[in-house]
């Protein structure tokens, strides 16, 4: 695969979005809902593969899929990891580097206890079984509302943190909340990573690798939804004014940590 057909790649392969895979919560879909949506793209023909696959020129599938994670909570690693290996599928976790190990508390959370996100160990692991780790900043605020200073360091100290630690290179970035300006936008490529994924949108091939589109899986969502939500390239307008609706309620979360920190 030549350089340039590797990005043309990234902005074409569909991409979908969970948080929670776990039998309580939300903002949650519950491991015997997921197991039927692997199993229906796993039917389909579809094949989870990583990003970080695309980046290195690997043999893909004829049709693949990118399963992803926001957040890294550790149910990822107990409830999603058994169920994608089952089917051969590989994913892409975008971790909050200041959060490894610890407990959610930066998050409105409607959960009913604290949750945890993913350890070392439990990331190290996630590493060996080639699955792909990438920064979603340290502490998951809204970067276009920072100083630009304390922006960059979010960036570059998220990715090196994970670094360190996989001793792999962190080439995948997503923004809090999806959302970024030209100015994040440059800051992340400049930073050295090599994607960046934003914010749900209807049409879903985007002008930059910089702003990958994912599209995100609630715990409403059937195995027929899945369908509309791989439609390329352009999802259902049902389907994305539901998405919308759901969506806008992580607009609470910001307002919550500004709370906090007054």
């Amino acid at each position: 695969m030549m350089h340039d057909d590797k990005y043309i790649y990234l902005k074409r392969v569909p991409v979908l979005l969970y948080h929670h895979v776990s039998p309580h919560g939300f903002n949650t879909v519950s491991p015997g809902l997921f197991e039927k949506h692997i199993r229906s793209l796993k039917q389909t023909g579809y094949t989870g593969i990583t990003f970080r696959q695309i980046l290195n020129g690997d043999a893909l599938p004829e049709k693949p899929v990118v399963i992803t994670f926001d957040d890294g909570y550790d149910a990822v690693f107990h409830h999603a990891l058994p169920i994608l290996e089952k089917y051969g599928f590989k994913a892409v976790v975008f971790m909050l580097s200041g959060y490894i190990g610890k407990k959610n508390t930066w998050d409105l959370s409607l959960e009913p206890s604290d949750i945890r996100h993913l350890s070392r160990e439990e990331l190290m692991e996630l590493s060996c079984r080639e699955w792909e780790v990438a920064a979603h900043a340290l502490t998951h605020r809204v970067l276009t509302e920072m100083q630009m200073q304390k922006a960059r360091y979010e960036i570059e100290k998220s990715g090196r943190i994970l670094e360190d630690l996989l001793q792999v290179p962190t080439l995948g970035f997503a923004y809090p909340f999806g959302r970024y300006n030209e100015s994040i936008k440059a800051c992340v490529k400049e930073s050295g990573y090599r994607y960046a994924c934003g914010a749900l949108k209807r049409h879903q091939l985007p002008a930059s690798v910089y702003e990958l589109v994912r599209i995100p899986v609630y715990r409403t969502d059937g195995t027929h939804s899945i369908g509309k939500k791989l439609a390329y390239p352009e999802i259902p307008y049902g389907e994305y004014f539901k998405l919308k609706a759901i969506s806008s309620l992580s607009r609470f979360t910001p307002l919550y940590q500004k709370m906090r920190r007054k």
